[in-house]
């Protein structure tokens, strides 16, 4: 039986453990992550990929067929992660301008109650 876990860190630092288990007669397989069962699967004697969320990253557990037996690897979607990079960054720079935005609206709240209780305060 192969056994294999690999150790993945999100983007906010948390570290997870991904483990496989695969029997190479039976081809029953395993993959759990921090103890728990992700997915199971029979009678995987060939090559095979799995998808599967870790937080909101799409990782991808390849399995691949050599002379020897089998290869295991894993890894984050690409495409996906970079998909989600660039909504991070857009929300993000609309984050920014919302700041921006409420500081500016409440200067100018506050200069325009200063006019108002100067105006109001001032000899006639």
């Amino acid at each position: 039986m192969n056994q294999f876990h690999w150790t993945y860190w999100d983007h906010f630092g948390r570290q997870h453990i991904v483990g496989i288990l695969h029997g190479i007669k039976s081809g029953h397989l395993v993959i759990h992550l921090n103890s728990r069962i992700l997915i199971i699967d029979f009678n995987v004697l060939n090559a095979k990929k799995y998808s599967f969320l870790i937080n909101e990253e799409i990782c991808e557990l390849q399995i691949k067929e050599e002379d020897s037996g089998f290869k295991y690897d894993l890894g984050v979607n690409e495409e996906q992660a970079a998909k989600r990079k660039a909504i991070e960054k857009q929300a993000n720079r609309k984050f920014l301008y919302q700041q921006i935005g409420a500081v500016a609206l409440t200067t100018l709240l506050l200069f325009g109650i200063a006019a108002i209780v100067f105006y109001l305060n001032s000899p006639q």
